[in-house]
C-alpha cells in the first residue's frame, strides 16, 4: 500500500509539472476571451432572449387554438323541493317532493378557437420587442468592446511587468559580472573594499526588485486570466512583446482631427433608450383604443345515469349533445383612473432624462477623446526621447566598464553609468508603456475595435 501510494503522488507531481502551458499572442488573447469569457456568453444569451421575446410577442397575434375536456360523478346528487303536482285532493300524499333533475355522471368535450383582430398596444408591442432586440445587440457590442480593452490592458501590463523583469535580470547580469572582476582585482590590490561592498549593496537591492517583479508578473497574468475565463493553476505565457505591440496597434489610419460621438457604442445604446421610451409613448395611447377579439367554440356533452362510457348501442338519452358557437368579443377602454396619463407623463419624463444622459455622455466623450489624442500625441514623442536616452546610456555605460577595466576610470564611475543605464531602461519601458496604453485608449475613444 505505501508503494502504491508513493507512486500515486508521484504521478501526481510529475503531471503538475508537465502541464502544458498556453501561449497568446495579442490578438489570439482576444480572441479567446471573446470566445471563452463568461460575461460575453450572457451578453450573447441575452440577444438570444431578446429574439425569444419577439416570438412570444408575435404570437398573441396568431390563432389561439385549446382543447378541453371533462369528467363529474356526483357522490350526492342534487335535488329541490317541489309542490306534489300528482296529489290527489284529500288523500294522505305529501304537499312536497323531493326530486333530482341532475344524472350522477357528466361528461364534455370542446375545442375553443379564438384570433385577436384588432389591438393597438399589440402592434406597437412588435414594434417594441424588436427595438429592445436590438438595444441587447447594442450591449452585445458594447459588453465585446469592454472584453477588448480589459484583456489589451492586462495584457500590455504583463508583457510591461515582465519586460521589466528582464531588463533588472539584464542588469544583474552585467553587475554580477563586475562584481567579480572587481573582487578579483580588489584581491590584487587594485581597486579598494569600498567598492566591493558598493557593488555588493546594488546587486542586494535588484535581488530585492527582482523578487518584487516576478511576483507582480503572476499577479498581472492572474488578472489576464480572470478575462480568459482560465483558471489561477494554468500556465499562460505571452508571446509578443511591447515593441511587438507598440507595432501591432497602429493607429495613423485614425482621424485625430475629427471627432464623431455617434461612433460609440455607448452613444448609440442611450439613442436607443430614447426610442424604446418614445415607443412606450405610443403603446399608452394605443392602449385607449377599442381591441376585437373572434371566437369559435365546438362543445359536446352527456348526462348519464350510469357510468357506459366505453359501450355502444346505448338509448338515445345516452348520446352526446353537440353544440358550436362564434362571434366577437369587443374591449372598449372608457376610463381607468388616470392611469394612462399618469404612464404618459412617467414616460416623457424618462425620455427627457435619456436625452440628458446622451448630451452629458456626448460631452464626456469628446473630453475622453481629446485627452487621449494628447496623451497619445506626448506618450510618442516621450518614448522616441527615452529611446534615444537609453542609446546613449548604453554607449556611456560601455565607454565607463572599458576605462575601468583599462585602469583609468573609477569604480564611482562606473557604478554612476550602469545607474543610469537602469535608469534609462526603466524610463523607455515605461514611455512604451504609455504609449501603447494610450494607443488602446485612443481607439476606444473614437469607438474603433481593438482587434
Amino acid at each position: 500500500m505505501k508503494r502504491k501510494l508513493i507512486f500515486t503522488l508521484f504521478l501526481g507531481a510529475f503531471a503538475a509539472n508537465a502541464q502544458e502551458t498556453k501561449t497568446f499572442s495579442f490578438s489570439e488573447a482576444i480572441t479567446f476571451a471573446e470566445q471563452n469569457n463568461t460575461s460575453y456568453k450572457n451578453a450573447q444569451l441575452d440577444v438570444n432572449i431578446a429574439k425569444e421575446t419577439v416570438k412570444q410577442t408575435a404570437s398573441y397575434g396568431l390563432p389561439q387554438v385549446s382543447a378541453s375536456g371533462g369528467y363529474q360523478q356526483y357522490l350526492t346528487i342534487p335535488g329541490n323541493w317541489v309542490n306534489n303536482f300528482t296529489k290527489v285532493p284529500g288523500t294522505s300524499a305529501p304537499d312536497y317532493i323531493f326530486i333530482r333533475f341532475q344524472q350522477e355522471f357528466a361528461s364534455s368535450a370542446s375545442l375553443s378557437v379564438s384570433q385577436l383582430l384588432f389591438d393597438g398596444t399589440y402592434f406597437v408591442g412588435l414594434e417594441a420587442t424588436r427595438a429592445f432586440m436590438g438595444m441587447s445587440q447594442l450591449l452585445k457590442a458594447k459588453s465585446l468592446k469592454d472584453l477588448q480593452m480589459n484583456v489589451a490592458k492586462a495584457y500590455v501590463t504583463a508583457v510591461s511587468t515582465q519586460k521589466n523583469l528582464d531588463v533588472i535580470e539584464a542588469n544583474i547580469k552585467l553587475l554580477e559580472k563586475s562584481a567579480f572582476e572587481v573582487k578579483e582585482m580588489n584581491k590584487e590590490g587594485f581597486v579598494e573594499s569600498l567598492d566591493v561592498d558598493r557593488l555588493n549593496f546594488t546587486l542586494s537591492n535588484l535581488y530585492l526588485q527582482r523578487e518584487k517583479l516576478q511576483n507582480a508578473i503572476i499577479i498581472t497574468k492572474n488578472a489576464l486570466k480572470i478575462h480568459l475565463a482560465l483558471p489561477m493553476t494554468t500556465e499562460i505565457a505571452l508571446s509578443d512583446n511591447l515593441e511587438q505591440l507598440e507595432t501591432y496597434l497602429n493607429v495613423s489610419g485614425l482621424d485625430v482631427n475629427a471627432f464623431n460621438a455617434s461612433q460609440r457604442i455607448e452613444h448609440q445604446i442611450l439613442d436607443q433608450s430614447v426610442a424604446l421610451g418614445l415607443l412606450d409613448n405610443k403603446r399608452y395611447n394605443a392602449a385607449s383604443l377599442p381591441s376585437v377579439v373572434g371566437f369559435y367554440q365546438y362543445q359536446k356533452s352527456t348526462l348519464r345515469s350510469e357510468f357506459n362510457f366505453f359501450q355502444g348501442n346505448l338509448t338515445p338519452n345516452n348520446e352526446w349533445v353537440p353544440s358550436s358557437v362564434y362571434g366577437l368579443n369587443l374591449r372598449v377602454p372608457i376610463f381607468a383612473g388616470g392611469l394612462t396619463r399618469s404612464k404618459l407623463a412617467e414616460t416623457n419624463i424618462k425620455i427627457e432624462k435619456a436625452k440628458n444622459d446622451m448630451a452629458n455622455f456626448d460631452r464626456f466623450a469628446e473630453f475622453e477623446f481629446t485627452n487621449a489624442k494628447n496623451n497619445y500625441m506626448v506618450n510618442m514623442k516621450q518614448a522616441e526621447n527615452q529611446k534615444t536616452n537609453l542609446a546613449l546610456a548604453e554607449r556611456i555605460y560601455d565607454k565607463a566598464s572599458l576605462k575601468y577595466k583599462e585602469g583609468v576610470g573609477s569604480a564611482l564611475e562606473m557604478m554612476q553609468a550602469e545607474t543610469e543605464l537602469r535608469a534609462a531602461n526603466n524610463n523607455y519601458m515605461n514611455a512604451l508603456y504609455d504609449l501603447v496604453i494610450s494607443k488602446i485608449e485612443l481607439q476606444h475613444a473614437t469607438g474603433t475595435p481593438i482587434k
